[in-house]
């Protein structure tokens, strides 16, 4: 693709599903996010991400892009009702998550080894304890179990941290 091809596509996911939303039409958002996930879906069938790592680049470039797009009508909704935005987001960034993965694929062995968690001196295992217990106590709204739940993954972290410590 040219350059000004590539600038349009871009823009055109983008604006797709965030003209809508910025209207506050849900129809109208699930209508123009279809017809940009139309697009997706072809420019993922014609880069095909698990043949080589340029295409799952390009692929990765593209979904990226109408996620972006996608994320940012959630955005604007937020105040409004977000909840039909973000599922009908979340179901059409799913090539996004797929040639995101074949991007990466060779980093994950990397990733996952046991000597990461040594990293920074054990820090990294408590602020990923710290984090999961963040992302659980999103979804608690009693006080007393946030304070059981945090308190918790906060000792947990603690312990990991100095058994990591070298």
């Amino acid at each position: 693709m040219k350059d000004w091809q590539v600038t349009g596509v871009s823009l055109l996911l983008i604006l797709l599903p965030v003209l809508p939303a910025l209207a506050d039409n849900f129809y109208a958002f699930v209508g123009a996010s279809v017809v940009g996930f139309a697009i997706v879906l072809y420019l993922f069938a014609t880069y095909k991400p698990w043949v080589d790592q340029t295409n799952a680049t390009v692929s990765l470039f593209f979904s990226g892009i109408f996620s972006f797009g996608l994320a940012l009508g959630v955005f604007f909704t937020l105040p409004l009702h977000p909840k039909l935005y973000g599922a009908v987001s979340l179901v059409e960034s799913i090539p996004f998550f797929i040639s995101l993965y074949f991007a990466t694929k060779d980093l994950w062995g990397k990733i996952f080894k046991k000597e990461v968690l040594y990293l920074a001196d054990g820090y990294l295992a408590f602020a990923l304890t710290i984090l999961i217990g963040a992302i659980i106590g999103r979804f608690l709204h009693n006080f007393y179990e946030l304070i059981t739940l945090y308190s918790g993954f906060l000792i947990m972290g603690f312990i990991l941290m100095l058994y990591f410590r070298k």
